[in-house]
C-alpha cells in the first residue's frame, strides 16, 4: 500500500532527467510544472496560483503562501529565469501561468490534474 502522506523527492539526477523528457513529450506545460517546482521547491498549490507577471522580468518570486499564510520571496535562478522567459514570451502577462487545456487557458489546472 502507497501511504500517500509521506512524499519522496526523486534525488537521483538520472531519475529527475528521464521525468523531464516524458513530461516534454506529453506537453511543454507539464514539463515547465515540474522544472518550476524543482527549481523553486514551492507547494504545488502556491505554484498553480502563479499569473505570468509574477514570474516573468523578476529575479524573485513573491507570495503568500497558502498552507502556512507566511510571506516568501523565492529567487529565481538564472536558468529557470532562461526557461520562465521562453515559456512565457507569447503570453498575456494577466494569464494563469498554467493554463487548463479544457477551459481553454480561462483557468489554472488543478492540483489533481497535476
Amino acid at each position: 500500500m502507497i501511504d500517500m502522506q509521506f512524499v519522496q523527492p526523486i534525488r537521483d539526477p538520472q531519475k529527475i532527467e528521464e521525468m523531464k523528457q516524458a513530461l516534454l513529450k506529453r506537453s511543454k506545460r507539464d514539463w515547465f510544472i515540474f522544472v518550476f517546482g524543482i527549481n523553486t521547491g514551492l507547494r504545488i498549490g502556491d505554484i498553480l496560483k502563479l499569473k505570468v507577471n509574477d514570474v516573468q522580468n523578476r529575479t524573485h518570486i513573491s507570495l503568500i503562501e497558502g498552507k502556512t499564510k507566511k510571506k516568501k520571496r523565492v529567487p529565481i535562478n538564472a536558468d529557470l529565469k532562461r526557461i520562465i522567459d521562453d515559456y512565457t514570451k507569447v503570453m498575456d502577462p494577466e494569464a494563469t501561468l498554467f493554463p487548463s487545456y479544457r477551459t481553454r487557458g480561462e483557468t489554472a489546472i488543478c492540483r489533481v490534474q497535476v
